[in-house]
């Protein structure tokens, strides 16, 4: 995988989470979005199955290193999700709290073996399959 795609692949991931987001919090509304535990829950929980589901269509595609260039995404995506937070708190002076970052950091760390994980064995399996035919 290249670089670019590397890029594109984390800024996608990226984008489609702050889309989901974005829409959890307008169907909620701001002020239940932002003290309601079930609905943090329910957001954390998405994001997760999302994230999974990203690293999984990576795993299955990428034939060489997957793991490595899922971790290369993940880094290149937590780069871009703590710099906008940190220019958020720059310019908008939205406070940023260190342990907000850290069950979501767990999670998508789980969602980036997890879904690799599987991605590849999907992928031996499939190839199994053709060989044996």
């Amino acid at each position: 995988m290249k670089y670019s795609r590397i890029l594109l692949f984390s800024v996608g991931l990226y984008l489609l989470l702050v889309v989901l987001s974005a829409i959890a919090t307008l169907i909620v509304g701001s002020d239940e979005a932002t003290q309601s535990m079930p609905f943090i829950f329910t957001l954390h929980a998405l994001g997760f199955v999302i994230s999974s589901i990203a690293y999984f269509y990576l795993g299955y595609k990428q034939t060489t290193s997957p793991y490595k260039q899922a971790a290369l995404v993940a880094g290149v995506y937590w780069f871009i999700n703590l710099s906008v937070s940190v220019l958020l708190n720059i310019f908008l002076e939205i406070p940023m709290e260190p342990l907000i970052f850290l069950i979501p950091a767990l999670l998508h760390v789980i969602a980036v073996l997890l879904g690799t994980l599987l991605g590849v064995q999907l992928r031996h399996k499939r190839e199994l399959s053709v060989s044996a035919i």
